[in-house]
């Protein structure tokens, strides 16, 4: 289609206005049929994009065509069954795509002299009909932290020592820059039903499609700055609260996903080792407010962290917060092959103290959490004999 319509292919000739799935749509093409070096997109301006996917993507044609449509049925994103598990939270795809543009060490997609990719989306949900779509943290299509192009990478490692796992946190490579706009929803921050409705869009959209190399920086601190006011204005509402799109992908030593599991996040009594009932009570209703197992892969989850709410209850609070996993099949219950369960009591469990809260858990934002357990096997599982 792009030669068909004769646009050029020179490297950095072209700026891209994208909506929605289109975000997907024009990463995933720059990063298969070109480099970086070749790649005819210079400035690239994405519009409530849904670049890790939608929480309404898994609930299928039906709901999408009557509620979120809505009677015109207008298209807010193609509901194809491919494109839909592709748009799904915890999509496999959008893992591996950015594994590809922000994660590559050694291809740098973003930032001065490569794309300078600006990402805008709105904070206020549908009215009407097409509210059911409407979801914390949303703009009633794509989630905030979902729409936020500046994933960062959490490893956990339960294979070398399951006693003592080994965090490592990483960045994306390269930068984009990043704003919220309240008061649009999906469609007004595309300029749609008559939007957009943020005064401020119009200015932030100019700078986006005339930003330079020698600029974006400041291009980049000023959206920022623009964010994190944005977000002081809503911090009263948990609708427009600031929330992390954490996405977590369980497999063993081995490479082989692990399928069946369930993961807790709780708090400890001070100077003890025992469960805080009072306080895991309000982490699992009010910090980890929902969870999403990818239909394709049950190995990858999306859970949704409310970053304000962790803030207040344990940053402030100065009390860390601690991580269980449970997978199956346990080797307790099999005496063959299986994982060790890694619970409350445990010291394998993983703890995250205050000062480190602020760095794992951002507002706004995807991590992207691969976390590794031992596959273990009793010594008499298997046996070879001496042949006679």
């Amino acid at each position: 289609a792009w030669l068909d319509g004769g646009l050029p292919t020179a490297p950095r000739s072209v700026d891209l206005v994208v909506h929605s799935t289109g975000a997907l749509v024009a990463r995933y093409w720059m990063t298969r049929h070109f480099t970086p070096d070749t790649n005819p997109i210079r400035r690239l301006l994405m519009l409530a994009p849904a670049n890790f996917g939608s929480h309404l993507a898994h609930k299928g044609t039906s709901f999408l065509g009557r509620v979120v449509k809505g009677f015109k049925s207008k298209r807010l994103f193609h509901t194809g069954a491919n494109i839909l598990a592709g748009l799904e939270l915890a999509s496999p795809f959008s893992w591996e795509l950015a594994m590809l543009d922000r994660f590559d060490a050694q291809r740098r997609w973003y930032g001065p002299g490569r794309v300078l990719a600006t990402v805008l989306v709105g904070t206020a949900g549908y009215s009407g009909i097409s509210a059911a779509a409407n979801a914390d943290g949303s703009d009633g299509t794509v989630l905030v932290s979902t729409a936020q192009l500046n994933p960062a990478m959490l490893e956990l490692d339960f294979v070398t020592d399951p006693q003592k796992p080994r965090p490592l946190l990483s960045t994306s490579n390269g930068e984009t820059a990043f704003c919220r706009l309240p008061k649009d929803n999906h469609s007004t921050a595309a300029a749609k039903d008559g939007g957009p409705r943020n005064p401020l869009a119009r200015e932030l959209i100019k700078a986006a499609l005339s930003v330079t190399d020698a600029g974006f920086t400041d291009h980049c601190t000023n959206l920022a700055l623009q964010n994190a006011q944005f977000r002081r204005d809503e911090v009263g509402k948990e609708s427009t609260q600031g929330y992390q799109n954490t996405v977590v992908w369980v497999s063993d030593q081995y490479e082989a996903d692990v399928r069946d599991y369930f993961l807790e996040a709780f708090a400890k009594l001070p100077n003890a080792n025992r469960e805080d009932r009072r306080l895991t009570g309000l982490i699992q209703t009010d910090v980890l407010t929902s969870v999403h197992t990818n239909h394709d892969n049950p190995a990858v989850r999306s859970l949704k962290f409310n970053c304000d709410r962790l803030q207040d209850l344990l940053v402030l609070a100065n009390r860390s917060l601690y991580i269980a996993i449970t997978a199956s099949p346990e080797i307790a219950d099999t005496r063959t092959a299986g994982y060790s369960t890694v619970s409350y009591n445990d010291i394998g469990s993983i703890q995250i103290t205050p000062s480190e809260l602020g760095r794992i858990f951002e507002p706004d934002r995807t991590l992207l959490v691969r976390l590794k357990l031992r596959r273990e096997q009793t010594k008499g599982l298997v046996q070879f004999n001496k042949s006679t």
